[in-house]
């Protein structure tokens, strides 16, 4: 079961990502530009963010295994029409549509996957499926930056068990760092290459990282936790895609890793983390099962 969980995964995060190397054919294909076809991957984003908890809400009394069956039924139709479509707006379309679905999946997958389980192992169950969203992340990616994510949620789901709290602090620092070295030493290829499986090493075990803290914090509604995770995820993938490209003009490209460093270093020392400080995890709370 949970094997089918991490194809399922994979198979949505290879579909939110496969246009982010796919953006110049599909804008000469479409005869758009590059700003309108970057909408397939912001507009992902930000309705993934804006769906995410009102839709666990609306599903919430359903059985997990047909809310599973619906997602990965309109993951395929969705994807079938996309790679038949001739205009924009119908490419679009579907991309949004993908989008609703992904909304939905990531808060279904967590509770179930480590229902599966003991509490005690339950990092390592998140990092089973994070394993396969880095792999999704990884396709047609450096091999570097491959293994800085396989390596970094591989070890972060041990992690997670022993050291719940200190997980995500961790994380964060690792994704700072890289990017902090590459602004300031991405001129040369050897550290822009370690700083960069630094910076992918990370994006793995931030992700869990926060899902892990959702399922201690929220254990009698883990599904609109999770799905709040995953829109504010979302969310900060829409504004970083905005800051990157209010830098980039001013500050070329090593000046949007200045910012994202920044932004990394203001979330380890600012309000978030205090306010995370306050939800103590506990590996003995219950788990809430909907899937009868």
């Amino acid at each position: 079961m949970l094997g089918a969980l991490m194809l399922a995964a994979l198979t949505f995060n290879t579909a939110e990502n496969l246009p982010v190397g796919l953006l110049e054919l599909i804008s000469d294909d479409l005869r758009m530009s590059l700003s309108a076809v970057g909408l397939l991957v912001t507009g992902y984003g930000v309705t993934v963010a804006i769906a995410s908890v009102p839709l666990a809400h609306v599903v919430r009394a359903v059985p997990r295994r047909y809310v599973l069956m619906g997602l990965l039924a309109a993951l395929v139709v969705s994807s079938l029409v996309a790679a038949l479509a001739a205009s924009y707006r119908l490419l679009l379309v579907t991309r949004l549509l993908t989008a609703l679905a992904q909304a939905l999946f990531w808060a279904v997958t967590g509770p179930v996957a480590v229902g599966l389980f003991a509490p005690e192992v339950r990092g390592r169950v998140v990092g089973a499926l994070s394993v396969a969203g880095s792999l999704a992340l990884a396709l047609g990616v450096p091999a570097g930056t491959w293994l800085g994510q396989l390596a970094g949620v591989s070890i972060t789901g041990a992690f997670l068990d022993r050291f719940p709290q200190s997980a995500l602090a961790a994380a964060v620092a690792t994704q700072a760092v890289g990017m902090l070295g590459l602004y300031a030493f991405g001129a040369h290829q050897v550290a822009a290459v370690v700083f960069l499986m630094l910076m992918g090493g990370a994006l793995g075990p931030v992700f869990m990282s926060t899902q892990n803290a959702m399922l201690h914090c929220a254990p009698g509604r883990t599904d609109i936790a999770l799905a709040a995770n995953s829109g504010a995820y979302n969310a900060g993938i829409a504004a970083g895609a905005a800051l990157g490209a209010l830098v980039l003009p001013l500050a070329e490209v090593r000046g949007t890793f200045l910012a994202g460093g920044a932004t990394d270093r203001w979330v380890l020392h600012g309000p978030p983390r205090r306010r995370a400080a306050t939800c103590a995890p506990s590996s003995t709370m219950p788990m809430r099962n909907t899937d009868s």
